[in-house]
């Protein structure tokens, strides 16, 4: 019986049995004034007292009849506060569910759950490229959330299922001081990493575009061009984007630098990005080399600095003008789950943005920012994915991923008829 906005079978011929009652008892006890006037009368009591056991004598017919005032609230005169069958016409996902028993709702998710279950993986070490491989959270279906939201769903709607995240045990704090080449492969979706030491007459087309299409990438800033260009940082963080830093100057051989020298040059830079941005220095978490140089002084003072060292797993080689239709069709062939894809604010970069953005989205991998595709918790996975992008978890720390990535995973829905049929 669904109590959300229907009415419950009866409730008004029964209501107006109770009201018509009232008035009866009313009609018969006489006005308010007449009864006033009457107070000495020794009638009044009997009137009273015959009232008394009048709606005692219906209160207790109701109670036999299985009816429960509690009926006239949502959710209530059920054991556990749920209605006991599903409303007509209730889906979820390609699966119809209406009029299905809470029973058999109950047993389907439990099944449900053990097919869909995705463990977490742990942050642990990459020996190839002497980094470390972020982790990622597990997802584990939230059956009596999934429960009331099915028992609970008016007629004729569509109910997502719940999920709850399932954090791992470590992520990349546990490995300070190692870099990273790319986001957890079990993520489907990659992260722009846009390098500017020039090219600042080409960043508000890039940040049209980029805009244009919903996309928000990570900035790396030359400090020093930072200073001189604050109001173009400002606007990238304005817009949505997240900003690291790309040291202080870029004619600083970093090679040669011991770690005092790449640390000096390294703090500069963020409290130049910092301050151009109108941000505090510990927002800008991550460190991209020149030339992607990287040193055991580089590696050191990024530690000390409490930075995360970033290089990437792709290249648009923009800086060498490749045609930009050949550019995208490139990256779009050639991403990973999970790639850290370098660019710079060119031209080309800019023309190539839109077909290069559209092809990763055909191929299911969304563009989000460094610190989205690195975090453990889930990001616009089909298997992991949250009701808005811009966000890993809902209240409660709740995701609901789209259906169709159990279907791909292997699990049916239960035929009809048989032990489960909604004549349970």
């Amino acid at each position: 019986m669904a109590l959300h906005g229907r009415r419950l079978p009866g409730v008004g011929c029964v209501g107006g049995a109770v009201r018509r009652g009232r008035a009866a008892l009313l009609l018969a006890s006489g006005s308010p004034a007449q009864e006033a006037g009457s107070m000495a009368g020794p009638g009044i009591r009997w009137r009273r007292a015959a009232a008394w056991l009048l709606l005692i004598a219906a209160a207790t017919a109701l109670g036999r009849a299985g009816w429960s005032p509690l009926r006239l609230l949502p959710g209530m005169g059920r054991p556990g506060g749920l209605p006991g069958r599903v409303a007509p016409d209730v889906w979820v996902g390609p699966v119809p569910v209406g009029g299905w028993s809470r029973e058999r709702v109950s047993e389907w998710l439990e099944e449900l759950a053990h097919a869909v279950h995705m463990p977490p993986e742990d942050a642990r070490p990459d020996p190839a490229q002497r980094a470390v491989i972020p982790g990622v959270a597990g997802l584990t279906l939230d059956v009596d959330a999934s429960l009331q939201a099915i028992l609970r769903a008016p007629p004729g709607s569509r109910v997502d299922l719940q999920f709850r995240a399932v954090p791992p045990q470590k992520d990349l704090d546990d490995f300070p001081g190692q870099p990273v080449y790319h986001g957890h492969r079990r993520k489907q979706a990659v992260a722009f990493l846009v390098n500017v030491a020039w090219g600042e007459e080409h960043l508000p087309a890039m940040l049209a575009a980029l805009e244009a299409h919903g996309v928000r990438v990570t900035f790396f800033p030359v400090g020093r061009w930072a200073e001189a260009h604050a109001g173009l940082v400002a606007e990238m963080v304005r817009r949505g984007h997240e900003v690291g830093s790309h040291g202080y100057s870029d004619a600083l051989e970093l090679e040669d630098q011991p770690v005092d020298g790449v640390l000096a040059d390294l703090r500069r830079g963020v409290e130049a990005v910092a301050r151009a941005a109108g941000l505090d220095p510990s927002a800008v978490r991550f460190y991209s080399t020149h030339r992607g140089v990287r040193t055991a002084a580089v590696e050191r003072a990024a530690q000390e600095a409490g930075v995360r060292l970033v290089y990437w797993s792709l290249d648009t080689v923009d800086w060498m003008k490749p045609p930009p239709a050949l550019m995208a069709r490139r990256i779009v062939a050639a991403a990973q789950p999970g790639d850290l894809i370098l660019m710079h604010p060119t031209p080309g970069t800019v023309e190539a943005l839109p077909a290069m953005i559209e092809g990763l989205h055909r191929r299911g991998l969304v563009v989000v920012p460094l610190g989205q595709l690195l975090a453990p918790l889930p990001v616009d996975d089909p298997c992991q994915r949250p009701a808005e992008p811009a966000g890993p978890v809902l209240a409660g720390d709740r995701v609901r991923p789209p259906f169709a990535a159990f279907v791909r995973g292997g699990w049916r829905p239960p035929p009809e008829g048989g032990p489960r049929s909604p004549a349970r």
